[in-house]
């Protein structure tokens, strides 16, 4: 059963956390495209962590009888 964030019944006080956290969220998002070395560097960090992520999961498929590439 997978939860999701809008069937689950919440708090007013935890609705207000989320609202003020997603802002914060938002404002970050904004400085880091607006400045492109920063923009650059977290594309160049989301990329490397798909890499290792690609690796664990190829890794997992192995270990649940699947077949893993070899490079």
């Amino acid at each position: 059963m997978t939860l999701d964030m809008a069937t689950i019944k919440m708090s007013a006080e935890d609705k207000k956390w989320r609202a003020e956290n997603d802002a914060e969220t938002m404002a970050r998002y904004q400085e880091i495209i607006s400045d492109s070395a920063r923009k650059k560097a977290a594309i160049n960090a989301a990329k490397t962590k798909a890499a290792e992520l690609t690796k664990r999961a190829q890794a997992m498929q192995f270990a649940a009888g699947g077949k893993m590439k070899k490079k």
